[in-house]
């Protein structure tokens, strides 16, 4: 396992590479996780339903978006460790307008982080990763 110093670089983690931070040297998962946030921007509501995250998932798995990434891994690897970091929310409800009812969905989740960075030690870094997310969704 490679060490976290080679990846924090304050230039790096503005403007969404922070997700190279969260996933490493696996430049495939990068490029899915990019994939996926740009799926789910492409909603007002920063969100895909369960199906459309399905069927994103296995247009991975087949390579039709440019990266051939594994099913299993998509919801092992990458969607998880989100979840789990709490940059996305599973089963937010949400008014689906065409279907007129309301859908379960995983959303994209900004980070309430103050305007100024603290000092220093693990805050500081928590606090760069955050900003890098938002930088990331908000772009």
């Amino acid at each position: 396992m490679k060490s976290i110093k080679l990846y924090w670089n304050e230039k790096n983690l503005s403007g969404g590479d922070a997700l190279a931070l969260l996933f490493g040297d696996r430049k495939e998962t990068i490029k899915a996780a990019k994939l996926m946030t740009a799926r789910m921007k492409e909603a007002s509501t920063l969100s895909m339903t369960k199906r459309e995250m399905r069927f994103f998932a296995k247009e991975l798995q087949a390579g039709k978006l440019g990266v051939k990434y594994s099913y299993h891994n998509f919801y092992t690897k990458l969607l998880r460790k989100l979840l789990d970091m709490g940059f996305v929310e599973k089963d937010v409800l949400i008014w689906d307008q065409k279907r007129r009812k309301t859908v379960a969905v995983y959303q994209l989740r900004l980070q309430s982080i103050p305007e100024r960075a603290p000092q220093s030690g693990f805050v500081k870094q928590a606090w760069q990763i955050a900003r890098g997310w938002n930088e990331l969704v908000q772009s």
